[in-house]
């Protein structure tokens, strides 16, 4: 396989956690190659490469990483908040802009609070401005100085909240 020029940072991009997104010609480099870069990280790495329309990410079989599930943790707590505050939590996370010391309020003030402060989202280095330049860093973020939106890769972390309900009644029914 002829690697592109921008082989090495589309490796150690991915390596690192972060996800490629579309219009980035990083991304647009694996899709040009998408089988090649499939089998290079399966038998280099053991990961997996996932591609869809919009983003790229890698997937391995490390359980122990933390630092996904803070993350959920805290989407769900701010969905669950602006839901209660009568926005469309959805439409708010796609393409709303959020204030970082604003949003920091909002969290602090909810009755869910407690179980962030357990996780990354309060204990990052550099507090809450920290865990959002950590997510930025990875993609799933863009931050300016005192502000933040999700990407598009946000909507992986929807699914997975959906799976994640949808086998929690799947068991509840069969318990029935």
């Amino acid at each position: 396989m002829n690697y592109p020029i921008e082989h090495k940072q589309i490796a150690n991009n991915l390596l690192d956690g972060k996800f490629l997104i579309y219009p980035s010609p990083l991304f647009l480099k694996i899709l040009e190659q998408e089988d090649d870069y499939k089998e290079f990280f399966l038998q280099s790495f053991g990961y997996e490469l996932k591609i869809n329309t919009e983003f790229a990410y890698l997937i391995s079989d490390k359980n122990a990483e933390k630092g996904t599930r803070d993350f959920v943790l805290f989407l769900a707590v701010l969905c669950r908040e602006l839901d209660y505050n009568g926005r469309n939590f959805r439409e708010q996370i796609e393409f709303g802009t959020f204030d970082i010391s604003e949003t920091e309020q909002l969290l602090q003030q909810s009755s869910k609070w407690e179980i962030l402060e357990k996780t990354s989202v309060s204990n990052s280095k550099g507090g809450f401005d920290g865990f959002i330049k950590t997510w930025a860093y990875k993609n799933i973020l863009e931050k300016s100085d005192m502000q933040f939106k999700f990407t598009k890769a946000v909507k992986l972390f929807f699914e997975f909240a959906v799976n994640i309900a949808n086998t929690k009644m799947k068991e509840e029914n069969q318990n029935k």
